[in-house]
């Protein structure tokens, strides 16, 4: 079984609600991405890295009752969430269920269609070895898409000071727990280095017109890392004030109004041979 690296954003009430806005910014995009990489009704999905099962929930809305949509985490406490959120979504999804497994040692009972990760593959030790092996689980024909972040790519236009700083304390607790920051623009490399066909791509990128909340979700991003941050020599101790911070990022774009671009967001897809 392949370990797998500490999570930088820890989970915590602020990693609660900075996914949760964040899965609202992306939710469009994310759609958009699955459907042009193929996903369709009737299919059966495999999720794999799937959280509090804001993707699964997307999927089986998109695939319908005629598929099925089965996600996988590591971590048993979200999957409760995902499983509770999924029970009390509207329509009811009858459609999608959930397990523990520690990727890629995943075990189905048959191929599926397609595997679909989203913002998984740059927390993983090794991406391509991961995109092989799961593979596997695809009928022939069947698609392998994934989406990730360029996170460099996050920034206000004019640029606010205080914003910029947490976007780049938090980039540089990425690196410093040996990620890869922008593995969207890897993708392509990712997919022929796991010995699949060249993907096709897309990229899509939030600019959200409820700029606030944009802000306060980067803010909440730097209070759920700031404890790896101050833990790995990223901060000193006593540097950042979580009490102030969100106030704080509030007074600054009141006081310079903005356009904020979130992390663009990668799609890569392919089928196999069939």
């Amino acid at each position: 079984m392949t370990s797998q690296p500490a999570y930088v954003l820890r989970h915590s009430d602020h990693e609660t609600r900075r996914l949760a806005t964040q899965a609202v910014f992306y939710a469009e995009h994310t759609d958009r991405l699955l459907e042009m990489a193929g996903i369709t009704v009737g299919m059966d999905v495999l999720d794999v890295g799937c959280g509090a099962g804001d993707v699964s929930i997307q999927l089986a809305r998109i695939v319908g009752p005629a598929g099925s949509v089965v996600g996988v985490d590591a971590d048993a406490s979200v999957l409760d969430s995902a499983r509770r959120r999924a029970a009390e979504a509207e329509p009811a999804l009858g459609n999608v269920t959930f397990r523990q497994a520690t990727l890629p040692d995943v075990a189905l009972d048959r191929p599926v269609d397609a595997v679909v990760g989203r913002l998984i593959l740059m927390h993983l030790p090794d991406p391509a070895g991961t995109i092989r092996a799961l593979s596997g689980l695809v009928r022939p024909g069947g698609v392998i898409t994934f989406q990730d972040f360029n996170t460099t790519r996050i920034r206000s236009v004019p640029a606010l000071p205080l914003l910029t700083r947490c976007i780049a304390v938090v980039n540089d607790c990425l690196r410093a727990a040996g990620r890869t920051l922008d593995t969207g623009e890897r993708l392509y490399s990712l997919f022929l280095e796991a010995g699949l066909p060249g993907p096709e791509l897309a990229v899509v990128v939030p600019t959200p017109q409820d700029k606030e909340s944009a802000v306060v979700m980067l803010g909440q991003t730097l209070l759920t890392a700031l404890p790896f941050a101050e833990e790995s020599g990223v901060v000193a101790p006593g540097d950042i004030d979580p009490d102030t911070l969100i106030d704080r990022l509030r007074e600054e774009l009141r006081d310079t109004p903005c356009a904020v671009y979130l992390a663009e967001l990668v799609g890569a897809w392919t089928r196999l041979p069939g």
